[in-house]
């Protein structure tokens, strides 16, 4: 399966628009997204790259795999961490974004992720150069 970057997208916007420091998977499908093999296989991405943990920083996020591949999602709070954060926030300007999209499409997470910290870097160095004379 391929990672798709709206996919995780909206996935970590979630944790961003709650108003606690947490998440039930509940909130992660009032956004509109099922509970299915798509939803595993991005939550343990996400996992893999720690941009989100267990609330009481079990190693589990709440899921059970079967030996048929089967899975059953035992919802537990979950936390973004400030990887997850720095990540979202780079990802969230437009310009960086309108880069990944173009530019890294099918990008693995890490790709992504040392991209878009680089990218919102160079766009940081350009703002705060209009405030000085470099």
């Amino acid at each position: 399966m391929k990672i798709d970057q709206e996919y995780l997208k909206k996935i970590l916007n979630t944790f961003l628009e709650s108003s606690r420091s947490f998440v039930w998977v509940a909130d992660i499908m009032e956004k509109g997204i099922e509970i299915d093999d798509k939803f595993l296989f991005h939550m343990q991405i996400l996992e893999d790259q720690h941009f989100i943990e267990c609330l009481d920083k079990q190693r589990e996020l709440g899921y059970e795999v079967s030996l048929g591949g089967e899975f059953v999602w035992k919802s537990k709070p979950l936390r973004l961490t400030a990887v997850g954060h720095e990540f979202i926030e780079a990802i969230n300007r437009l310009e960086v974004w309108d880069i990944i999209k173009k530019e890294f499409e099918g990008a693995s997470l890490t790709t992504l992720r040392n991209a878009a910290n680089s990218l919102l870097k160079a766009f940081a160095k350009k703002q705060i150069n209009k405030y000085f004379d470099f």
